[in-house]
């Protein structure tokens, strides 16, 4: 609980693997957007864990919460009190290799939305040596919530020892507001659909299983939004029946629209902690048939088979429309029980309280002393490429003459002034930045030996594998060390490419850094290394430099307003 007496930096802080594509950060983003809504203040502490080894952006889930009133992104480094630390996914916290010994909480809650113990035994966490390594960080005895009942008996299976929260830390759903009742069916045959990450152990693991639930047959419709590798891996090819959308390549609700039965199907060793796309499924109206043990997370709102099953229960149902409607509106009400207010309530039970409305100012996100996690420290990265093209299209441009490699003849993205008179645009862009941040570092790949200080803009000079004679793949684990090494002096809340400077090492280098990364690349029309455009999903933000003066570019990097590619 909280202390009145206790000076708070946020109110709430969320820890967690912000890279996670599915349920974890779509639930994370919900709590942050409700908590956002009624005023109270949010910290992002991203913690890269052992769940995934790519060095993936941030999801699409997280980076569209960044620009929220009163959420700002923090780093493991940063020294932030709250009265309530919130840490999503055990084996995050389990195996994330900072200490997080700045940050600290009131309350504690470890949400435990994967099972600990699957179907086929194998522990995915220890739950015990978790919670000692909780106490040791935070030094608190943290509250352990399941998200489900499911999750809370694979917890219970391993131990007893652990403080579990005795009701569900339920996830919470921001359902569109056009979803209405259903009237009746899609099609003049029965439409199936299903919506997963495209993981081994969210498919059937036979292509029998695979075959009966989504089947070829031509009295069905089936739809699948996730892709179908793993069914195509299985069966060998992909049915003709079958109309396959990639994961991500459709909005959930749009899909689910376009489908009556939401058909769940899995590996037998899986056991779903919750079953968010269920839950989307029901919201929108679709009947739900799932595997039987999930009847312990929706009861009577699902329907529950096995894959052989499946097409005797869909036949059934299409052919008596006024049930289907009773199990659709049934399993809209259910999931209307997980509207994001609840969230809130729970937080109260813990001392974190809303302010009144009227208090709320545009942005209460919190101005913090020296040293606290709303500082702007930014870490820019450079090549020379990007200063010597510029400068050579502007004096090409100026003299009529061709540009040296064919640099086209406009000027550079950054001016500070009109197209032709700008001195050093990129210079100018990153003074830009420095002017909107309490601390800025500009580590520039140079093949230059100019030492530091000596240059417009000084900036700590890396030389290039040329410089440094040195063999690529030794340069890309140098230059990646060193940007890691600026990291930890900097502990950046944001890092910001510029530029065609980029490169395995320097990529690898900056996912060890925690915090917001951008990269401002060469408008259109302008000359760009296609190389760098494959690491164009690296970026929480990718912002297309136009003919805006070095100050806006610096407003749009530093804010929200960016031309986003």
């Amino acid at each position: 609980m909280t202390d009145p007496g206790t000076a708070y930096d946020v109110d709430v802080i969320h820890l967690s693997d912000f890279r996670l594509p599915g349920g974890t950060t779509s639930s994370i983003s919900e709590e942050v957007r409700v908590q956002s809504e009624v005023g109270l203040t949010t910290a992002l502490v991203h913690a890269a864990s052992s769940i995934t080894n790519y060095p993936n952006a941030w999801s699409a889930h997280m980076q569209k919460i960044l620009g929220l009133p009163r959420v700002h992104v923090a780093s493991a480094r940063s020294r932030l009190h709250a009265k309530v630390l919130v840490i999503r996914h055990p084996t995050v916290i389990y195996s994330a290799k900072p200490n997080f010994e700045g940050i600290s909480a009131d309350t504690v809650v470890v949400v435990v939305n994967h099972a600990a113990i699957d179907a086929g035994g194998t522990e995915h966490y220890p739950v015990e040596a978790t919670d000692r390594r909780v106490r040791e960080l935070f030094g608190k005895e943290p509250i352990w919530a399941p998200i489900g009942p499911v999750v809370r008996q694979t917890v219970l299976q391993q131990t007893t020892r652990v403080p579990l929260r005795e009701t569900d830390w339920v996830n919470v759903f921001g359902m569109p507001d056009h979803l209405g009742e259903r009237t009746g069916f899609i099609s003049d045959k029965p439409v199936i659909g299903r919506h997963s990450r495209p993981q081994p152990g969210k498919w059937p693991a036979t292509a029998k299983d695979i075959r009966a639930a989504y089947p070829e047959s031509d009295a069905f419709y089936v739809e699948i939004l996730g892709g179908a590798q793993v069914a195509e891996s299985k069966l060998k090819y992909v049915p003709r029946r079958w109309n396959v959308i990639p994961f991500g390549g459709e909005d959930p609700y749009h899909f689910l629209s376009r489908i009556d039965f939401w058909v769940y199907m899995h590996h037998p060793d899986l056991k779903e902690a919750f079953g968010r796309a269920a839950m989307e499924a029901m919201a929108a109206g679709c009947v739900a048939i799932m595997p039987p043990y999930m009847e312990d997370l929706f009861g009577d709102a699902g329907l529950y088979a096995t894959p052989g099953q499946v097409q005797k229960l869909v036949t059934s149902l299409y052919a008596d429309p006024e049930r289907f409607l009773q199990m659709s509106h049934r399993a809209q009400q259910f999931a209307r029980g997980f509207r994001p207010h609840a969230h809130i309530e729970r937080l109260e039970e813990l001392g974190v309280h809303p302010p009144d409305p009227s208090t709320i100012v545009e942005d209460r996100t919190p101005t913090l002393t020296a040293g606290r996690a709303s500082r702007r420290n930014v870490l820019v990265l450079s090549g020379d490429d990007v200063a010597a093209r510029d400068v050579a299209a502007r004096d090409a441009a100026a003299h009529d003459t061709p540009a040296p490699d064919g640099a086209p003849h406009e000027t550079a993205p950054y001016d500070t002034a009109p197209h032709g008179t700008a001195p050093n645009d990129t210079a100018g862009f990153v003074e830009a930045l420095r002017d909107r941040s309490d601390r800025l570092v500009h580590m520039r790949i140079s093949g230059d030996a100019a030492p530091h200080g000596e240059t417009a803009d000084p900036a700590v000079i890396v030389a290039t594998a040329e410089a440094m004679n040195a063999p690529d793949a030794e340069w890309q684990e140098y230059v990646s060390q060193r940007i890691a090494r600026m990291g930890d002096v900097v502990e950046p809340s944001d890092v910001v490419v510029i530029g065609d400077c980029l490169s395995d090492g320097v990529v690898r280098g900056m996912h060890q850094l925690t915090g917001m990364r951008s990269w401002v690349r060469p408008g259109p029309g302008r000359a760009q290394d296609e190389s760098s455009l494959a690491y164009q999903g690296q970026f929480s933000r990718v912002l297309t430099a136009g003919d805006e003066s070095a100050a806006a570019l610096a407003d749009a990097v530093m804010g929200e307003r960016g031309t986003v590619a």
